[in-house]
């Protein structure tokens, strides 16, 4: 089979966010196999001065076509009126236009996959429904996400969660919205599950900072109750925070901010926590909570969204407006008084593979196949 994949390079190179982390797994995946000719498709201006992606592109080795026009230009204008035709840049003989991200790709040659990985914008429960921001992202995404289910023969996702609120909210068909999951990397199927170094005080891991849509306020809430329980734990935080949510933290006194943390070192700041700790009330699918199951770190998470779907029944599921009950959990790992089967979820997290996304992909092409 011959694939030609648009993608928007900067959203892979590394350290990169969920979305970067699927589109680099599936389509190494795709390309690795031998029955799938893959092609990427981007704007020419991504090249550097040797003519390639940067080195920080996990997929600059593939090989690629491009065209002339802007990124954000040409993306705009598809979205709003389907032009330009992309015909001329799909080589003769491709199969599918596969797109592992949230587009609108307007192209006849060939049909067209496209992957939206959460339609958060559309949801009106959400703690900044009301926002400016979240309204204008509704209004954006009104003007493209149902043209672009509807002209697409296959629509990608990442959840049972994400692919029924589609159907819900947007009427989406249901046989044409097909779940590819997501997966762990290699340095956390390969990881032992023990920190290279002792680490001197119980630690908890948040991963994707301190932010309103990642929950910040209810993760604050549980340190406040955890340092009355556990003075000695610190919240350990990977990725970049909201000002005032770090303010608020460092007035506690019992986090430590790391700031971005790559695919190395990630997996060694997970193995040394009692837990993750991710308490966001909205997510696709939530990929740091397998990540830590598979260096064997229990995952809290909140029984929003997708999470319970992520961790199946070997994570603990909160209510993260329970703050005090939390907090008794994590001092109940750091004290042996709560049980965590590691090995169980070690096997449920890697039993999640970017060959076996990839596979999910290959065969519902085939299967949608004209």
């Amino acid at each position: 089979m011959n694939i030609l994949s648009f993608i928007h390079p900067v959203r892979t190179f590394l350290p990169c966010s969920g979305v970067g982390r699927h589109m680099n797994g599936v389509l190494s995946s795709l390309a690795a196999r031998g029955d799938t000719t893959l092609r990427l498709l981007y704007s020419r201006h991504w090249l550097g001065p040797d003519g390639r992606l940067p080195a920080n592109c996990p997929l600059r080795d593939l090989p690629a076509d491009t065209f002339p026009a802007p990124e954000n230009r040409t993306e705009r204008s598809w979205k709003l009126f389907g032009r330009p035709r992309m015909d001329r840049h799909v080589p003769e003989g491709t199969d599918w236009i596969y797109c592992p991200m949230d587009t609108r790709f307007p192209a006849a040659r060939c049909p067209v996959a496209i992957t939206i990985h959460d339609i958060q914008a559309f949801e009106t429960g959400l703690p900044w429904s009301r926002s400016w921001a979240h309204r204008r992202a509704r209004f954006q995404w009104g003007l493209w996400v149902p043209a672009a289910i509807r002209e697409s023969r296959i629509v990608f996702t990442v959840s049972e969660f994400s692919r029924r609120r589609m159907i819900e909210l947007l009427g989406a068909p249901e046989e044409k919205i097909v779940v590819s999951g997501n997966a762990i990397g290699a340095p956390f199927a390969a990881h032992s599950g023990s920190p290279s170094e002792p680490v001197a005080e119980p630690r908890v891991a948040i991963v994707g900072g301190l932010r309103e849509k990642k929950g910040a306020a209810w993760t604050l809430a549980v340190a406040r109750e955890t340092r009355a329980r556990l003075p000695e734990a610190r919240f350990v935080v990977a990725g970049p925070s909201e000002p005032r949510y770090a303010a608020e933290a460092a007035e506690l006194g019992n986090f430590i901010f790391e700031g971005w943390v790559d695919d190395d070192r990630l997996p060694d700041l997970l193995a040394g926590s009692l837990a993750l700790l991710f308490l966001s009330p909205y997510e696709g699918f939530g990929i740091p909570a397998i990540e830590a199951m598979a260096v064997g770190t229990p995952a809290i998470v909140a029984d929003r969204a997708s999470l319970p779907e992520v961790v199946g029944p070997h994570g603990y599921v909160v209510d993260p407006t329970d703050a005090a009950g939390t907090a008794d959990l994590i001092a109940g790992l750091a004290r042996g008084r709560a049980r965590y089967d590691a090995r169980a979820g070690r096997e449920w997290a890697r039993a999640h593979t970017w060959p076996a996304v990839a596979e999910r992909v290959r065969r519902s092409l085939e299967t949608h196949r004209p």
